[in-house]
């Protein structure tokens, strides 16, 4: 159970700090890790977080930047959320990673499970359990990786051979040099503002703009009612969306508590991820539902929905890439998503 309330706690961090709506604390400050040691086991939230040292029951780990180096050594199960993830080192038990981007180019004796956006194996990699990842994108896999299970993705089975061709051959300490100064150049020097958390390539937009299309396509009243809340409700949408995104994981705590709220506190935590992703295709379905209203009579028509989506993704995507305001736009873009859809089943439900 102390396993879980960490966690949850950790969702919050990668909130606070992945977003970066709120200021970055100072750099002693910062570089601090947060640790805690029940029995074997070990907790460690962090900004940056590096682990090269031997734990002898399993790591449950959270930070902008997680490095495990071929000097770290995990006798237990991982658990890694992050922005980043590379992982160099041997883990004895299962890898679970949720992360923007991954790295993994070390050894594996369990299984692997991936949530996120970019996966990679390394050269170095050997996997001898399955790799099962979901991400909008394929899995970049090295010639030279070993994997002894299945892996399990999308679009695995058609573009594997391809990948494993094409993808470049990189030290896994250039890659992590690459990261970690990627990372730094992510700050204003001097004046502790992290650069944005989430960043959308090309192929999440394609990914969110689907979502919203189908969601314009198959739920049409919603959808106008999400328009109508967008234009004259966005401050009560906005509040709402904050609310589920700062509240469930807070609440999510208190219930797992007891042993008997564990299983309610696990499918909330599935609830969590759910609502930004559908949240932030609810907000480019109903802002591509007010840029077609403004086309004229094209915009009436099916092709009308298909244009204004298509000019709401490309709006949402380069405001999400803006240096510093994109975070706000992307927390912005989510959370009031998340309050439009509750705003519009409520009034198509009056």
């Amino acid at each position: 159970m102390r396993g879980g309330i960490v966690r949850l706690f950790a969702f919050l961090v990668i909130f606070v700090t992945g977003s970066g709506a709120a200021l970055a604390a100072p750099e002693s400050i910062a570089d601090k890790a947060l640790e805690w040691a029940s029995g074997g086991d070990v907790f460690s939230v962090a900004r940056e977080l590096t682990i090269d040292r031997k734990v002898d029951g399993s790591l449950s780990a959270a930070g902008e930047i997680v490095i495990l180096t071929d000097d770290a050594e995990v006798k237990g199960d991982t658990w890694i959320a992050a922005r980043r993830v590379a992982v160099e080192g041997e883990l004895e038990g299962s890898l679970s990673i949720r992360a923007q981007e991954a790295l993994i180019n070390g050894e594996v004796k369990g299984d692997v499970t991936f949530y996120g956006l970019d996966l990679t194996l390394g050269p170095d990699a050997e996997i001898d359990g399955t790799v099962t990842y979901y991400s909008p994108s394929t899995a970049r896999i090295d010639r030279n990786a070993k994997v002894k299970g299945e892996i399990n993705g999308r679009d695995i089975a058609a573009a594997r051979d391809d990948r494993q061709e094409a993808a470049p051959v990189m030290r896994h300490n250039d890659m992590r040099e690459r990261w970690r100064e990627r990372h730094m150049n992510e700050h204003w020097e001097g004046r502790g503002v992290s650069a944005p958390g989430y960043h959308m390539s090309a192929t999440s937009a394609v990914f969110f703009g689907a979502i919203a299309l189908a969601i314009a396509y198959l739920a049409p009243a919603v959808t106008g009612r999400m328009r109508e809340s967008l234009v004259a409700q966005p401050l009560p949408a906005l509040g709402l969306g904050l609310l589920w995104l700062l509240g469930l994981p807070i609440l999510s705590v208190f219930v797992a508590v007891t042993i008997v709220g564990l299983p309610v506190a696990f499918l909330m935590l599935l609830l969590w991820p759910l609502g930004m992703v559908f949240g932030l295709a609810a907000t480019i379905a109903a802002l591509g539902a007010l840029l077609a209203g403004r086309i004229g009579e094209i915009g009436r028509g099916p092709l009308g929905v298909l244009a204004g989506v298509v000019l709401a993704t490309a709006l949402i995507w380069i405001g999400i890439s803006i240096p510093i305001l994109g975070a706000l736009i992307w927390l912005l873009a989510v959370s009031g998503g998340i309050g439009l859809l509750y705003l519009g089943f409520r009034n198509s439900a009056l």
